[in-house]
């Protein structure tokens, strides 16, 4: 019984992952859209990289670790995660409505007139509060 509660913890962390995985990949296809941008959004794209890339290795590290808390906490610190891409995915929309569907000609003049300095703040933080609680979940793992 034990051995499919924790199969059941691993699949439920390999749908979780790969869920987050697509709303990362749109955000970071948002970001991608928007053309002659500053370094921060680049940054922005970057980091978007590396949680995607944490969330793949959190689904190899439940595989391969197959006892039941390590999927447990790993569900646990995608849950979290997962309110942060959903703050993230929510800020992209506004911004996206800002642009009033200017599509692939979007430009960071434009968005910059459709953001304020304090969203592009939460933007960043709710992106490295996703990251963060990752990266806390890849110590533990590992040691």
């Amino acid at each position: 019984m034990e051995a499919l509660a924790a199969a059941s913890s691993v699949f439920a962390v390999a749908s979780l992952v790969l869920q987050l995985g697509c709303n990362i990949q749109r955000l970071t296809d948002f970001w991608e859209s928007v053309r002659d941008t500053p370094d921060e959004v680049i940054q922005i794209k970057s980091h978007l990289r590396v949680l995607g890339t944490l969330l793949r290795h959190i689904e190899i590290d439940t595989r391969q670790y197959t006892g039941q808390d390590c999927a447990e906490i790993a569900q646990d610190c995608l849950c979290l995660c997962a309110a942060s891409i959903v703050k993230l995915e929510s800020l992209t929309k506004e911004l996206d409505k800002g642009l009033n569907g200017n599509g692939v000609r979007r430009r960071w003049t434009s968005l910059r007139k459709a953001m304020r300095e304090k969203q592009l703040s939460n933007y960043w933080i709710e992106l490295e509060r996703a990251k963060s609680t990752l990266v806390m979940y890849q110590g533990w793992i590992n040691g």
